[in-house]
């Protein structure tokens, strides 16, 4: 206990700066942040690789490539992110950066394929294990990495996407959801969720999270001002939105919760890692993390989208 939380302070200590320091003044912070997040994803993809080799050995020269893999990715969804490159229409400009991260995806994809194919002894579990990691560990986590670096459309709008209060806001419901499963789960759970990935999870516990992680989300949206509603209808068409969508999130925290451990389980493993002690590898602190930022960083891009058409 003691050792997971002096890691969890250190943790707090290099991030949090990271993440509320305004990256426009402090130009530093957000390339600091940025190379942290490249770093997880690499640790990210060699960890769950180093366990996909250890019972497919013909992954080879995959086990340290896809690693770098995964990192390019992030850095090119950065680049989709905060319009990196000189195109001035913002709707083409949003086009061309995720065509570039989907065209490198499926490149790395090919390229593992291939390697599948040639390698020796290898088979399709050598195919599957490499998309995964591309997948979970460069586009999902590079989803979430980037949601760092949204900016609001504009300072008008009723709604007011910026990567601090949207990570204030996911982790609001991230520690509900987590916490009110655990407790409820402990003490009123009785029938199980998925006694084959965890015997802890229960249906009564996994209900009281996405119930809290609505309403905790609810409330972050008006504390962290994701929304800015006038008037009485504004107020009530937030809440009923920002419900819907922070219950979709709080699904997404369990449901990454249970894919961590379901491949942990299927590779009989307890953590993914040791960098962080007393909490694992990378994957094992942010697990619950990466499925709901995911889905939230797709959310922001298609009103992002629907904006641009619309203006």
């Amino acid at each position: 206990m003691k050792k997971r939380i002096i890691t969890a302070v250190v943790l707090a200590a290099v991030l949090l700066p990271l993440v509320i320091l305004d990256h426009h003044k402090y130009p530093l912070v957000g390339h600091l942040f940025l190379a942290v997040g490249i770093i997880f994803s690499i640790i990210a993809s060699f960890e769950i690789m180093s366990l996909f080799s250890k019972q497919h050995p013909s992954l080879g020269i995959l086990r340290l490539l896809v690693p770098f893999m995964s990192g390019t990715l992030v850095y090119t969804i950065y680049l989709a992110t905060t319009q990196g490159l000189s195109i001035s229409d913002p709707a083409e400009a949003s086009t061309v950066y995720h065509l570039l991260t989907m065209g490198l995806f499926i490149l790395y994809v090919v390229i593992a394929l291939g390697h599948a194919v040639f390698a020796r002894n290898s088979s399709g579990n050598d195919m599957m294990a490499s998309i995964l990691t591309l997948t979970y560990c460069g586009l999902l986590l590079g989803f979430v990495i980037n949601i760092r670096f949204l900016e609001p459309f504009s300072d008008q709008d009723f709604v007011y996407f910026r990567g601090g209060r949207s990570f204030g806001y996911l982790y609001a419901i991230v520690f509900a959801t987590d916490t009110f499963a655990y407790f409820i789960g402990s003490k009123f759970g009785r029938r199980k969720l998925c006694p084959e990935i965890s015997l802890n999870k229960s249906v009564e516990g996994a209900i009281a999270g996405l119930i809290a992680g609505s309403i905790f989300g609810v409330a972050a949206v008006f504390l962290f001002k994701i929304a800015r509603p006038v008037g009485t209808k504004e107020v009530l068409f937030t809440i009923l939105v920002s419900f819907f969508v922070s219950m979709l999130l709080s699904f997404a925290v369990q449901v990454g919760d249970l894919v961590a451990s379901k491949i942990k389980r299927t590779y009989d493993v307890k953590d993914f890692g040791k960098i962080f002690p007393g909490h694992g590898g990378v994957l094992d602190r942010f697990d619950s993390l990466i499925f709901s930022g995911a889905v939230y960083y797709i959310i922001v891009l298609f009103v992002k989208v629907i904006y641009i058409w619309s203006a």
